[in-house]
């Protein structure tokens, strides 16, 4: 697969989920437009979160004749090490404080400008919106994502480029995907590239499934319970402690990786 392969695979990928959103739209208006129960209402706007999603992956799969061996992958769930899991959390904690600024970007901003700061507002969600976001940040994204972005078109631009060229790419591509949320470009693409030293370090894509689930879940979680977290985030005012904790962040996930890359995987 050369580069521009690889890009208009992904936004065929985009594309379908667009598409397969709309008709479920269209084929579900008439019906929708009279519903009075929001329950109900909650149910459908969920779905059409993650149905689609679904659907898009798996026309890729199909498109693409991406097989997979199920023989293999029980043997690379055997094969799993405790102490590259322990790695992999440890990878996780560093991701939180390397993130945060990518994500606060704006805010910095506005203390740089000496604008007055919004506080942190925390949004409560029903249990039925969280059971939706709960399936597609814990199950759909770490499976599908990985094996599409790593196993897959990571290991096709191998056939074709460098180590670097791939990781680059693969993992620009896995950015694009998570559009358009902008704040999230940076924090992906980086996840995409250490994702790629992972896969390509132990050969065992079930690693980073583990870690996109950890990094997933960690978000999941604090959306809900996070509330002191991010208060006192915010209330550090992007001083020196915040960034401390950024430069801690970076550390601890070069720890994490180096751990990883750097151990014995015969």
């Amino acid at each position: 697969m050369n580069i521009f392969k690889a890009f208009l695979f992904t936004a065929l990928l985009l594309a379908l989920e667009v598409i397969t959103s709309l008709g479920i739209y269209k084929l579900t208006e008439s019906s929708i437009n009279n519903l009075d129960n929001t329950e109900y209402l909650t149910h459908y706007i969920g779905l059409t979160m993650t149905i689609p999603r679904i659907i898009a992956y798996l026309l890729i799969f199909v498109v693409f004749k991406i097989k997979l061996n199920w023989k293999n992958g029980q043997s690379k769930i055997n094969g799993l090490e405790i102490k590259f899991i322990f790695y992999l959390l440890i990878i996780t904690i560093g991701l939180e404080f390397f993130d945060r600024p990518f994500f606060d970007f704006s805010k910095i901003l506005d203390s740089i400008k000496n604008l007055i700061a919004e506080p942190y507002v925390h949004t409560e969600r029903s249990n039925v919106t969280l059971i939706y976001r709960g399936i597609s940040a814990l199950i759909v994204a770490p499976i599908f994502e990985e094996l599409v972005f790593r196993k897959y078109l990571f290991t096709e631009l191998l056939k074709k480029y460098s180590l670097k060229l791939s990781i680059i790419i693969s993992s620009v591509c896995f950015a694009l995907i998570h559009l358009p949320s902008y704040r999230n470009l940076i924090p992906t693409f980086i996840f995409g590239i250490i994702c790629c030293l992972i896969y390509r370090k132990t050969k065992n894509i079930i690693y980073t499934i583990i870690l996109h689930f950890f990094a997933n879940l960690t978000w999941f979680l604090f959306s809900i319970y996070g509330e002191s977290f991010f208060k006192w985030i915010y209330g550090l005012e992007y001083d020196y402690t915040y960034w401390l904790l950024f430069l801690l962040g970076i550390f601890v996930t070069i720890l994490g990786m180096k751990k990883i890359t750097t151990a014995n995987t015969v």
